[in-house]
């Protein structure tokens, strides 16, 4: 949602009316917002497993027929 916000604000930034120096500023704390908030999504991702751990689920299964023997011997 932050970044959202972030991505928000860096749009309508130029519509403000505020000075050119305060973009520049409002530009690069923005940036900087950006940044940490990836880093901390991507170290959140990584400690539970997301790149640094393989899943061991099967996300294909051949569909193969089962054959089930009966019992024959009346």
């Amino acid at each position: 949602m932050g970044i959202i916000l972030l991505g928000l604000f860096v749009l309508i930034q130029p519509y403000l009316g505020v000075p050119n120096s305060w973009h520049t500023f409002f530009a690069v704390v923005a940036g900087i917002a950006i940044m940490v908030i990836g880093f901390l999504l991507r170290g959140e991702t990584l400690g539970r497993g997301g790149e640094a751990k393989e899943s061991h689920r099967n996300l294909f299964v051949e569909n193969t027929t089962v054959f089930i023997e009966q019992d024959r011997s009346e």
